[in-house]
């Protein structure tokens, strides 16, 4: 391959010997010396991805007691859930229904004067899948039905988006099934 310096070079070298041909003129030449280094080309770097590593952070489970408050359309929602977090390794109180209405997402809530709380809460989140779940400080009274919580220092608020759904389905471990009705409707 050849320079642009020595194509350069090379043109002058052909322009200063053409010229205009004058009657009796004597021809002029010019040598140039080109020197034409080795071009070398270069390989564009190569990059190699990362490994990706999964990092599994452990569950606080302990030192706190959760309520599940209902603020989905399901009925029955809560006490199911409930039994999920309990066999998933929480300390479980009886189901309640949450105080706002209906909540499309939903949030956790704990106790800030049980130091334990919010690493549970927290703990809480992650098994319930994460995503925009957000966990935040009790206020009183407690966002339950009845406004009390016992001895209970953490409450789910369960709204529509984890409504009915198993932990391994939230965490995207398996697939979603959606509950489909099977009853035939009658004509009457």
């Amino acid at each position: 391959m050849v320079s642009l310096a020595a194509l350069t070079t090379a043109a002058l070298v052909l322009a200063s010997c053409g010229g205009d041909d004058d009657e009796g003129a004597t021809p002029t030449s010019t040598t140039v010396a080109v020197t034409v280094a080795p071009v070398t080309t270069l390989a564009a770097p190569t990059t190699t991805a990362a490994p990706t590593t999964t990092t599994s952070v452990p569950l606080v489970t302990e030192g706190a007691k959760l309520i599940v408050a209902n603020a989905s359309g399901i009925n029955g929602a809560a006490g199911r859930m409930t039994d999920a977090l309990a066999i998933a390794g929480y300390s479980t109180g009886t189901a309640a229904n949450h105080s706002g209405g209906q909540l499309d997402v939903s949030i956790v809530y704990y106790d800030p004067s049980n130091p334990a709380a919010q690493a549970v809460a927290n703990s809480i989140r992650i098994s319930l899948g994460g995503g925009a779940i957000q966990v935040l400080e009790m206020g009183v009274p407690a966002p339950v039905d009845t406004g009390e919580v016992g001895d209970a220092s953490i409450v789910v608020a369960m709204g529509n988006d984890i409504a009915d759904k198993s932990l391994a389905e939230l965490q995207g471990l398996v697939a979603s099934t959606d509950a489909t009705d099977t009853t035939a409707a009658s004509d009457g």
